[in-house]
């Protein structure tokens, strides 16, 4: 019987960037990346494997193997269709295991070489992050003393391991099991819990956007909007022109929706750093419901709560608009 295949999965608006924010050893970005992910990479292992343990396993391996791999991403864009490479190659050698797995000698065949890498050797390759020495740091000291002399060490079997610990080899697995899982909540945990300057970020541009919308949208005014954006900012619409300059986005921008009626509602604001990204949603005037797309994701990079770019991508029109062949 043939394994099926992953269903594609479509970039998501804003991919690209915080690809290119996670190259640049961004843990939060690549967090925020994972996380929009998860529950599709869920429903797929769970539907290559059967099993939702082995599932939730698959997904944990998944984003590390993703984590040490990442200057292989050619196409940032591309990030959603990589990563489920990513999973049915993780997938596929857990079935393969399952089907070769002598009962007696499991520890034979974690210990043997894979053709592709595996999450411990990943773990390997993240030595050296600090966020990876912070995470082990707060770990309980059998499972450290494990971690540190499987993946830090010179590598001693599990065998070894388990001879220098006092512990069954089962115990050995099971911790190391851990490890993987802990590290692999660690990097989704840098989404939500980051540092407090990038909290603060956050809330910042919450309420600048917020403000700014409600200037916009009640009082017809796109000044403390426009003022978001630095003097010199470039600003893209994807599939659109190039805007140069505050004064271009907000006559070619704000203005021209102001005038035909448009308004917005925030959604939500996340920030790393110099990065952020803006969620809403336009709403339309009643006499031209399709007028724009339903939402908007705009990505800003920024250097004191101004934009110095700004890339804007629309979400996709729904079935029945008018306009949905066109974009």
């Amino acid at each position: 019987m043939a394994t099926p295949s992953p269903t594609p999965m479509a970039p998501r608006r804003g991919d690209a960037e915080l690809a290119l924010a996670a190259g640049r050893n961004d843990p939060v970005a690549l967090g925020l990346l994972l996380e929009g992910y998860r529950a599709r990479l869920n429903r797929q292992a769970l539907a290559l494997l059967g099993d939702p343990h082995e599932a939730a396993d698959a997904v944990q391996d998944t984003f590390l193997i993703a984590l040490s791999r990442l200057s292989e991403l050619r196409t940032p864009a591309a990030f959603g269709g990589w990563l489920a490479s990513i999973q049915r190659n993780v997938c596929l050698m857990r079935l393969r295991a399952a089907r070769e797995r002598p009962a007696d000698d499991i520890t034979a065949r974690l210990d043997r070489a894979r053709p592709v890498p595996s999450a411990e050797e990943c773990v390997e390759r993240l030595a050296l992050g600090d966020w990876v020495w912070q995470a082990l740091g707060e770990l309980p000291e059998p499972l450290r003393v494990t971690a540190m002399l499987r993946y830090f060490g010179r590598q001693h079997s599990y065998r070894e391991i388990a001879a220098i610990t006092g512990v069954p080899l089962g115990t050995v697995r099971s911790r190391l099991h851990q490890l993987r899982a802990v590290l692999a909540q660690r990097l989704l945990d840098e989404a939500g819990r980051t540092s407090s300057a990038a909290r603060d970020a956050a809330g910042q541009w919450t309420l600048a956007f917020g403000e700014a919308f409600e200037a916009f949208n009640r009082y017809g005014e796109p000044g403390p909007l426009a003022t978001l954006f630095a003097p010199d900012v470039t600003a893209r619409v994807a599939g659109g022109p190039e805007l140069r300059g505050r004064g271009e986005v907000r006559s070619r921008l704000l203005e021209g929706d102001l005038a035909d009626g448009v308004r917005y509602r925030l959604v939500g604001v996340v920030a790393s750093g110099g990065l952020a990204v803006v969620e809403a949603r336009f709403i339309n005037p009643p006499g031209s419901p399709y007028h724009c797309p339903p939402a908007f994701t705009q990505v800003l990079h920024h250097r004191g709560f101004q934009a110095y770019r700004a890339t804007t991508y629309y979400a996709a029109r729904p079935d029945g608009d008018p306009y949905r062949e066109n974009g």
